[in-house]
């Protein structure tokens, strides 16, 4: 094996998962030019490319965003933990509410970054993950300690008897998004979006979007909408 040759099977190959163009290639761009020990191996625009990209690209890391098109970012996160075990999933997002944080570590994620951040600290994390280390951002790793780790044995809240899709479903029609937009959003049928919102109301005893809206907006659990790429 020639030295060029060593040096690239070094190199941490990365999958990057986000629907805008623009920022894959900035994203990408970014890391060439920090990190020389990296690799860009593969880009997908929604869940359905990267679970048929992963299945047939060796990779080490998949950079992620927090809701692609397609099947639920839960359920790809969980799907990647099951089938490749070696690969580690980094999510990136600026929503940084606490229960999807969560519910994403439970899903087998390995690190959440806040795209807010630096390239530096998104280099180090994706280090950090690679080595096998869960990394959980700064500014909320003390909520969640107190979420799931205080002293006095914690209440189940309500909606934590939602399923993932239940939850994404919730979240966003609390934002005031139209039943069609959730579907579009989340790249699912009206009718199977009725579906969940059907089964969130009838778990949560709710008779209306108003009081879905209310609870959600006085839990902190209102979703900001994700760009579309048309």
């Amino acid at each position: 094996m020639t030295e060029t040759s060593l040096q690239t099977s070094k190199k941490i190959k990365i999958i990057l998962a986000d629907n805008r163009t623009l920022f894959r290639n900035c994203m990408a761009h970014s890391i060439k030019q920090n990190a020389m020990h990296m690799k860009i191996v593969g880009e997908a625009p929604d869940g359905w490319h990267l679970l048929k990209l992963i299945a047939s690209t060796e990779c080490d890391v998949v950079l992620m965003d927090a809701i692609l098109p397609g099947p639920s970012t839960l359920d790809i996160i969980k799907n990647i933990k099951a089938e490749f075990q070696n690969v580690a999933v980094l999510v990136s997002t600026s929503y940084s509410e606490t229960d999807f944080i969560i519910r994403c570590f439970k899903a087998g994620a390995k690190g959440y970054f806040f795209n807010t951040g630096s390239i530096e600290q998104l280099i180090e994390i994706i280090k950090r993950v690679h080595r096998g280390e869960t990394v959980i951002p700064v500014e909320v790793s003390k909520r969640i300690a107190i979420k799931n780790l205080g002293i006095n044995p914690r209440i189940q809240l309500p909606h934590e008897v939602l399923t993932d899709r239940e939850w994404e479903v919730m979240s966003l029609m609390a934002s005031g998004k139209a039943l069609s937009r959730v579907a579009q959003v989340l790249n699912l049928s009206p009718k199977t979006v009725s579906t969940h919102r059907n089964n969130v109301m009838k778990k949560m005893g709710w008779q209306n979007n108003a009081e879905m809206m209310f609870y959600a907006i006085r839990k902190g659990l209102v979703k900001e909408e994700l760009p579309v790429q048309e």
